[in-house]
């Protein structure tokens, strides 16, 4: 008879059930064994008579012995559940061995970033006392700078002219444009007599002429935009026309030429000066970015004899004037 493998790691109260289940079983197989054996020798025996207890006595062995095996295969089935549940205790103590090493791997993750957070704080403070040097460096300069501001600056020659009182120019006057570093002629001349050539052909009543924006040119790059107004002289008899606002209007960026290819003989500003008469004062019409060109054409002007006056313009301003408005002084 095969008997049952007792575990070592099953529970006690499961090894006693079984112990005493297996001895009962044993023990009925036995009976049945030697009941067995007597009713064979009872049949070989030709002196025996079948009874109807005996033959009852055999059915009941029968129903035991078929007992026994029912029993045995339930024990079978019994170790198979407890092998199962063997093997369902073994992976939970697997699962908890692996949630033991989950559990130890996030602790040295924490660790480690505990560990990189202190050196990113390390380093932030590192960096701040950085700035703050820094800072104190900047401090220094700034005050090292401050101090060197007072310090005695270099000596600068500058011109000067014989005849500081300036005048009112009363006479002719020849303009130039000083913008970018060029030079370029203004024949503000030129357009005031293309608009009184055009005042004489109006056909018009004077209401019309009067308070009326007009345009002239462009020759040599400028144009003329002007308001007239007219004027009646009663005592003369006679209507006096005359432009009461004026703009000249440059018709490009980049005009005239630049001032170190002015200042050569033979230069377009050069034939310009030849036809000044010596009561002719030379207009500089001046903006920002050509102050340092307005001095060297001043100086020259100076060396030449020529009486210069400086207008000196916002960016973006244009070349204009009024009858209201004043005239130049020249130096």
């Amino acid at each position: 008879m095969r008997r049952v493998a007792v575990r070592e790691d099953a529970d006690p109260a499961q090894d006693s059930f079984l112990d005493v289940v297996t001895n009962i079983v044993g023990i009925l197989i036995i009976l049945v064994m030697v009941i067995g054996a007597r009713v064979q020798s009872l049949s070989l025996s030709s002196e025996a008579v079948a009874s109807p207890a005996m033959t009852a006595t055999v059915e009941e062995l029968t129903s035991l012995a078929q007992e026994a095996t029912s029993v045995e295969h339930e024990l079978a089935e019994l170790e198979t559940q407890m092998a199962t549940l063997a093997a369902a205790a073994n992976g939970a103590s697997m699962g908890r061995m692996q949630l033991a090493e989950a559990l130890a791997a996030l602790k040295v993750e924490r660790e480690v970033r505990r560990a990189a957070v202190d050196e990113e704080t390390a380093l932030s403070a590192q960096q701040r006392a950085e700035i703050a040097t820094l800072k104190e460096a900047i401090a220094d300069a700034e005050e090292e700078a401050k101090t060197l501001a007072f310090d005695e600056a270099e000596t600068e020659e500058i011109l000067a002219y014989p005849t500081p009182i300036g005048r009112t120019v009363n006479g002719d006057e020849m303009h130039f444009q000083l913008q970018g570093g060029n030079i370029a002629y203004i024949p503000l001349q030129e357009l005031f007599g293309m608009a009184r050539n055009r005042a004489q052909r109006h056909t018009g009543s004077i209401s019309q002429l009067t308070n009326h924006i007009e345009s002239v040119g462009p020759t040599q790059g400028f144009a003329l935009d002007y308001v007239i107004e007219t004027q009646v002289d009663r005592a003369r008899g006679q209507i006096l026309v005359r432009s009461r606002e004026w703009v000249v209007r440059p018709q490009q960026r980049s005009l005239g030429e630049p001032l170190e290819v002015a200042m050569v003989e033979g230069s377009a500003f050069r034939r310009k000066l030849s036809r000044i008469t010596p009561a002719t004062t030379v207009t500089l019409w001046c903006y920002p970015d050509s102050f340092e060109a307005f001095r060297e054409v001043r100086a020259e002007l100076y060396r030449l004899g020529i009486a210069a006056a400086g207008r000196p313009l916002p960016d973006g301003a244009p070349i204009g004037g009024s009858a209201d408005g004043t005239k130049s002084v020249a130096q």
